[in-house]
Formats: structure tokens, C-alpha cells, sequence
């Protein structure tokens, strides 16, 4: 296997990820204007790292099942509790949200996700990219963590049984 310049093994993952969790009968938040105020009762389990190395997640992104549906945010959290009824705003924070609202089914929105510190090859010089586009993006979940994916309000449009899916892709360690 080659290594980099400076001898440094790539990052390699053991095998893929890919995941997915269906969200909108109950509310993430408990209050829809404060993504620090996480409720258990609406996060649903998306990537399980608590007995995994840990992983990364190179791809977030969210479906609506129906037309017109209601306007909501889709928070993804990165938290340590074990379980959806443990999760705190002192055990989890929001690390990427995204606004869900489809004129049609099926339309599907990538959750934009933070730079992460592996460099992407010949952008290093380019003065037009911004410092976004010289890395890759992505969410890295240390092993002990776990990705919870919720909605800020219930989905009640255009009915009770509204549901949006939230697709993750990426590797575990």
C-alpha cells in the first residue's frame, strides 16, 4: 500500500456503511427555534458506533414520501447516550441539519455536511475554491458515539402518517 509524503497510512475503512431511518411522528426538538433542546422521543437511530472502531460518514441525505410536505428541519446528532430516551443537550449536539419541504415524492436533498481534515488532490493551490471545496465533507464518529436523526416539529402534512427517510453513507473502522 503507498503511503503519503510525510508516511502516513490513508484512512481506510474495515467495511461500508450504509444505513437509513424513517422520521416525522414525533418532534426532535422541544423547541423547533433552539437546536440545543434535543428530545428522545423523536431522534431516531441512524449510525451505531458504541461497539465499532468508529466511522465516517461521507453522505447525509433526506427524502420526502409525500407531496406538500410540512416545512421542517432535519437535525442529525451526534451524541454519547446509549439510547433514544437518554439524549440531553448535555450528552448530544446538532451537527448538520437541512430543511425538508417537497412540491413532489421522492425529491431528494443532500444535508450539507463540515469539512473534514483530509485534504482533496489538486485544489491545494487554486485561489477560486473556497476553503470548503479544497476538502472533503463529512461527519466522523469516534468509536463510544452514536448519529441520532430527527425532525424539528412532527410532520402533519399532508397527513399524520407523513414520513421524510434519511439516508447516511460512508465506512466503518
Amino acid at each position: 500500500m503507498a503511503t503519503s509524503s510525510s508516511n502516513k497510512m490513508p484512512l481506510l475503512v474495515d467495511r461500508p456503511l450504509h444505513s437509513f431511518a424513517t422520521l416525522g411522528g414525533a418532534a426532535a426538538l422541544t423547541d423547533a427555534a433552539n437546536l440545543n433542546t434535543p428530545s428522545g422521543g423523536g431522534c431516531v437511530l441512524l449510525v451505531d458506533c458504541l461497539s465499532n472502531d468508529g466511522a465516517v460518514v461521507d453522505s447525509l441525505s433526506i427524502m420526502a414520501t409525500e407531496a406538500s410536505t410540512t416545512a421542517a428541519q432535519v437535525c442529525i446528532f451526534l451524541s454519547i447516550a446509549a439510547s433514544a430516551a437518554s439524549i440531553t443537550s448535555a450528552n448530544s449536539v446538532c451537527v448538520a441539519q437541512a430543511t425538508i419541504s417537497s412540491g413532489s415524492a421522492g425529491t431528494r436533498t443532500n444535508i450539507p455536511l463540515p469539512p473534514l481534515s483530509i485534504p482533496v488532490p489538486n485544489l491545494g493551490g487554486s485561489t477560486s475554491a473556497g476553503e470548503t471545496d479544497k476538502k472533503n465533507t463529512g461527519l466522523y464518529v469516534p468509536s463510544g458515539a452514536v448519529i441520532f436523526a430527527g425532525v424539528s416539529q412532527a410532520l402533519t402534512a399532508p397527513s399524520s402518517a407523513t414520513r421524510v427517510h434519511v439516508f447516511a453513507q460512508g465506512g466503518f473502522f
